[in-house]
């Protein structure tokens, strides 16, 4: 099976500490609504919120998953994420080496 690389996104999640990421990660990819979740432990997030500038210490989640995946993660990160608005973007994988596109397209099937 050829995988389509328009088929695999990479699904960015930012969430308040590293317990509820790896939570978020665990639930997906058990799910099997990911084939992989790769957790930054800290990143420095600087945005609006509120008519304010806020500057936040984040865990940051890289989620490897299908476009076809996407509603339903998306709806179980919305789920268990302790946000009211929790960033969740899809990059959509332009190129990427076969066997590895492969690998994400067989293990959400």
């Amino acid at each position: 099976m050829k995988a389509d690389p328009v088929n695999v996104v990479v699904v960015m999640v930012t969430t308040s500490n590293q317990d509820e990421a790896a939570k978020i990660a665990e639930h997906v990819v058990r799910a099997r609504l990911a084939a992989c979740a790769s957790i930054i432990p800290t990143v420095r997030s600087t945005y609006w919120w509120e008519g304010k500038i806020m500057n936040d210490q984040e865990s940051l989640v890289l989620i490897k998953t299908t476009s076809g995946k996407y509603p339903s993660l998306q709806a179980a990160i919305q789920e268990l994420h302790s946000y009211k608005v929790p960033e969740i973007i899809a990059i959509p994988v332009v190129e990427g080496l076969p066997p590895y596109l492969e690998w994400v397209n067989r293990e959400t099937s």
